[in-house]
Order: C-alpha cells, then sequence, then structure tokens
C-alpha cells in the first residue's frame, strides 16, 4: 500500500464543540480525540478531518452533549423548553440555569491549514483500508495521522452558527432564524454524507448553489482575543441565552434528520 499525504499549506477541518475550544487553543487537538457517533472507527493515533464530514463530527459531538445535559438536569431543562413555548420571546427566569449552561456546547468547525505534509490513513466509513486517496479525494474525509497532533497554531478560523436572542425567535422564521436553520442544515449534509454515502461534492454544490456558502455563516480568528470576544457575546455569556441556541439547533437538526430518515440517537 502507498503512503497518501497531504502538502504542506493543504486545508482540513475538524468538527467539535465550543466547550473544547479553549482546550484546543492551549494543547491543540490530541490524536485520542473520538469522532462521536462513529467511535468503533476510532484509528489509533489519528484525528478524523475532512470537508463536510467535519460538520457531521460537530453535529454528531453537540447532540451527545445535548443529549447528556438534558438527562442529567431532565427537570430544570424541561420546565425551560415549557417556558419557551408558553412565553414567546421572553427570557425564562428559572434557578440553575447557570451551572446547566456552562456545560451547553454549541456545535463549530475549525479550519486548519497544515505546515507540513502529513500522511493520511482511510475512513473506514466509506473505503477500505488501502484506498486512501480515494478517501480524500472522493471522499474529502481521512484520520490524520501525526503524533503529536494538530498544533493549536494550524488552526486559522472558527467557523460557527448564527447565534439567536429572544427576540429572534418572537415571530415565525425572522432571517436570523432562518440563517440559523441554514447552517443546522450543513451539519445535516453532513450527516447524510455518512449515514446514505450521499457524494460531499454533490451536497456541497447543492448547498453552495442555494446560499452561496459552504460554512457556517459566523467565523472569528482562532486565537485568545477572538475565543474571548466571542465568549462574552451575549448569546454565549447570558446562561439562558446559550440554552436558548441549544434548543434551537436542536430542533433544527432534529427536523432536517427526520426527513432524511437519520436518527439522531447514538
Amino acid at each position: 500500500m502507498s503512503e497518501f499525504r497531504l502538502a504542506a499549506g493543504s486545508k482540513v477541518k475538524f468538527g467539535c464543540t465550543t466547550n473544547q475550544l479553549y482546550t484546543i487553543l492551549r494543547q491543540g487537538i490530541s490524536t485520542d480525540t473520538q469522532r462521536l457517533g462513529l467511535e468503533t472507527q476510532h484509528i489509533s493515533g489519528g484525528i478524523f478531518v475532512g470537508e463536510l464530514m467535519a460538520y457531521y463530527a460537530a453535529c454528531a459531538a453537540f447532540c451527545h452533549n445535548t443529549s447528556e445535559l438534558h438527562q442529567q438536569h431532565t427537570e430544570v431543562m424541561g420546565a425551560f423548553v415549557n417556558a419557551l413555548q408558553e412565553q414567546k420571546g421572553s427570557k425564562p427566569n428559572l434557578p440553575g440555569l447557570d451551572d446547566i449552561a456552562h456545560q451547553a456546547g454549541l456545535p463549530v468547525v475549525l479550519d486548519i491549514e497544515l505546515s507540513e505534509d502529513c500522511l493520511l490513513l482511510a475512513d473506514p466509513q466509506f473505503v477500505a483500508t488501502h484506498e486512501t486517496e480515494k478517501s480524500w479525494k472522493y471522499w474529502r474525509s481521512a484520520s490524520l495521522q501525526r503524533p503529536q497532533g494538530i498544533p493549536s497554531s494550524w488552526i486559522r478560523q472558527v467557523f460557527f452558527p448564527r447565534l439567536l436572542d429572544f427576540r429572534d425567535v418572537a415571530t415565525a422564521r425572522s432571517p436570523r432564524s432562518l440563517e440559523q436553520t441554514t447552517d443546522c442544515a450543513l451539519m445535516v449534509g453532513g450527516l447524510m454524507q455518512a449515514w446514505h454515502k450521499d457524494a460531499p461534492v454533490d451536497l456541497l454544490h447543492a448547498f453552495h448553489k442555494q446560499y452561496g456558502r459552504i460554512n457556517f455563516s459566523q467565523s472569528i480568528s482562532f486565537d485568545e482575543t477572538a475565543l474571548e470576544r466571542f465568549f462574552n457575546l451575549a448569546a454565549m455569556i447570558d446562561p439562558a441565552t446559550r440554552l436558548l441556541n441549544q434548543m434551537t439547533i436542536w430542533q433544527d437538526i432534529d427536523a432536517l434528520a427526520k426527513k432524511q430518515g437519520i436518527p439522531l440517537s447514538e
């Protein structure tokens, strides 16, 4: 089997949640990082990177975090959801939201530029182990093999969905809510690649044709200053607003995935 390497300067993406951003900033992306939802396919010493599959990874990590959080705090989150439904556009004032919101991670995708040639191994979700070149060139997904992991200095940007406030959900189909739904459609595109083996080029072409982009609608540079500004956005720093975004993103993903016959439970 001939080796397949991506040259220095190549771009790859990695999906995760906001909960991981500060750890990645300080320590980089570790080789023991699993791609949630496809745990049995973890390749030792590697990090799954891709294009649309990075949005799959962000979606799977987000759904895993959201499910765990709601199971651990059933009563409070049930009351929060009821309050959202009964008082549209009003911020619920409930005890216990601060600690829960601190644990709530929202989906993000990291844009990475390789600073050296890197060995790839095939993604077994799509091809046989010896078909690494096809894995990357056709499916745009592979395990990057680098014992030291991916340094934070290689990460250029963080892409994230449009974040809402309570005014955005007061009226049906607000422009910002529709933009967040579009961002969720990108993650469901990743689910479609993984579950239905749909070609990512076709999915991204259709998305770009309709929306004029192939990434989340929002982005920041990846450095300490930018992350500080991001986590001080009202949608991140206010507990109720962060949980609002968790719920609206979760509901959109769930509705869009159901249309494609894709289960979200692991």
